[in-house]
């Protein structure tokens, strides 16, 4: 019973890769790890990113002194005016957390915005070698418990990649 098992099962594989055609492996991760275009990326919305840290920091110590001062005239205040400027503070603070997020929001659009440019450059490399190899079916290294190396178009594609574009205009909002 195994045995029959076994055969039906590798008749199905080769059923599948008859029909699938030529097959090329595409390593997704050392694409993203290793372009140009990718790496620019990364280094520039890090770059935004720690200017973006150093606004909030220096605006979260002013707050922070700005609550000490509040709260050292807790008992000068008349209690109406300790709330109000205690309302005003949490404005404050809530601005300051309106402002995190649209950064955050800023620095993801930014980053998804240049990597959907590239993404869009790695598609047609991989047309172009598809064609030139005549590919029928490309699937990503990840999704492969085994291929021989020989299928990988991964280095050529990122040979290509780099040849095309080297940086990406980061636009943040």
């Amino acid at each position: 019973m195994k045995k029959i098992f076994l055969t039906a099962a590798a008749f199905a594989l080769f059923t599948i890769n008859a029909q699938a055609g030529t097959t090329g492996i595409l390593d997704v991760e050392k694409i993203v790890k290793e372009s140009s275009a990718m790496r620019d990326i990364q280094a520039k919305v890090s770059k935004k990113q720690d200017e973006y840290q150093k606004e909030v920091t220096k605006k979260q110590d002013e707050l922070e002194a700005e609550q000490k001062r509040i709260e050292g005239k807790r008992n000068v205040l008349s209690k109406e005016a300790f709330e109000k400027e205690s309302r005003s503070f949490e404005k404050k603070v809530d601005d300051l957390k309106t402002f995190v997020d649209k950064k955050q929001n800023s620095l993801k659009k930014a980053s998804l915005d240049s990597m959907s440019k590239v993404n869009d450059k790695i598609k047609d490399i991989i047309a172009d070698i598809s064609k030139e190899k005549e590919l029928d079916v490309i699937i990503p290294a990840a999704q492969t418990l085994y291929y021989k190396d020989d299928l990988d178009i991964s280095d050529e594609v990122l040979k290509r990649l780099n040849k095309k574009i080297t940086k990406i205009d980061v636009k943040f909002e």
